[in-house]
């Protein structure tokens, strides 16, 4: 097999290119199956007409310190117009931009979220000069990689999971397309990156069953959360909601995978390059004593992750009544973390010898 040293620029444009056409051109449309929400808009206060302040108790109280009436400036229907729109959900201020959508009755407005689009875009663009300050052509390839990641996940994954079809083969297929495609743009097509896309794909395998068995035995339903609930309601029961699940887990993989695998491949070919005398069972033995340490840093940050995103829950429980342990960590919300966490962990414990094992017999291939 012939290595590449570096991604061929003109290969990485067109992936890029690829991913800009599937993302804006080939993004198939999603409608939902027992209704279909009113048009959203987006506006600026040109004033706030009137307030009402409310307090926790208030069945109104959202979020909000107040009920506000609010002179909106948006295009609606194709025409830009001022109208009054209803506001209950946070506190705005003359010049916010917000969404808003009808009511029920067709005739009045009411404010859905407040407009972050902005500031999302500028935080993007402080992000992406950092990576290129940072990380020069090395960081470019990885925007086009992150870019195609977007771009399968939205017009490949998305689509054929809410059309019926079997979402874990969907998403190990997806998987092994965005692997290929941002391993190559991000290292090259080379030995190192072959080891990692192996030892990755033999890695999600194992997820995916050890997910499917784990969530089997549990008896999870998957109607833990209410996202759950709403999307089966919306499909008509059309999507698996356990496969959704076991998806879910395969999919959050791949990025940890994706770390852990390339740098093993590193690790490998960086020894064998120093020191080209070792036998495949000493750079195997060396390249794990990187491997452990990586796996023991990686597990802490999979629990501290996990655990950042589900904080509010954590402190919700912690202050209920029914403090039992046993009780806690079987309530189906809780207990899915727990599994997604460790079967994430054992996945990531694996793509270390894995990945090391594809890469010393490539790396003592000639």
């Amino acid at each position: 097999m012939h290595a590449i040293k570096e991604p061929n620029r003109y290969i990485v444009i067109i992936i890029f290119l690829i991913s800009l056409g599937l993302l804006f051109f080939a993004r198939p449309k999603i409608e939902p199956t027992s209704f279909k929400d009113s048009p959203l808009f987006e506006g600026k206060v040109v004033k706030v007409l009137s307030e009402k302040s409310v307090g926790k108790n208030d069945i109104a109280y959202l979020g909000a310190t107040k009920i506000q009436t609010l002179l909106v400036e948006g295009k609606i229907d194709g025409a830009v117009k001022q109208i009054s729109v209803e506001n209950s959900i946070m506190t705005v201020e003359q010049g916010d931009r917000i969404f808003f959508q009808k009511m029920e009755d067709g005739k009045r407005f009411a404010m859905t979220e407040i407009s972050r689009t902005r500031g999302l875009i500028w935080l993007s663009l402080f992000f992406v000069i950092l990576v290129l300050l940072v990380s020069g052509k090395k960081g470019l390839n990885a925007l086009v990689g992150l870019v195609f990641t977007f771009a399968v996940i939205i017009s490949f994954l998305v689509p054929r999971i809410l059309a019926g079809q079997n979402s874990i083969a969907v998403s190990l297929i997806g998987a092994i397309i965005i692997l290929v495609g941002t391993l190559y743009v991000t290292y090259g097509w080379n030995k190192k990156s072959f080891s990692a896309l192996v030892g990755i794909a033999l890695t999600l395998l194992f997820v995916s069953l050890l997910a499917q068995f784990t969530i089997s035995e549990l008896n999870f339903t998957g109607f833990a959360s209410e996202e759950a609930a709403y999307l089966n309601q919306e499909t008509g029961d059309r999507v698996n909601i356990i496969a959704l699940l076991i998806s879910g887990i395969i999919i959050a993989a791949i990025g940890i995978l994706d770390d852990v695998a390339i740098t093993q491949a590193s690790a490998v070919f960086t020894l064998k390059s120093a020191k080209t005398s070792l036998s495949r069972w000493d750079l195997f033995r060396k390249a794990m004593i990187v491997g452990k340490d990586h796996i023991s840093a990686v597990i802490n940050t999979l629990i501290l992750a996990y655990t950042g995103a589900a904080l509010p829950l954590v402190l919700l429980l912690a202050i209920g009544d029914n403090t039992q342990i046993g009780y806690t960590a079987s309530l189906e919300i809780v207990a899915e973390e727990i599994v997604r966490t460790l079967v994430s962990s054992a996945g990531l414990i694996l793509a270390v010898p894995a990945t090391t094992f594809v890469a010393v017999l490539l790396a003592k291939r000639k």
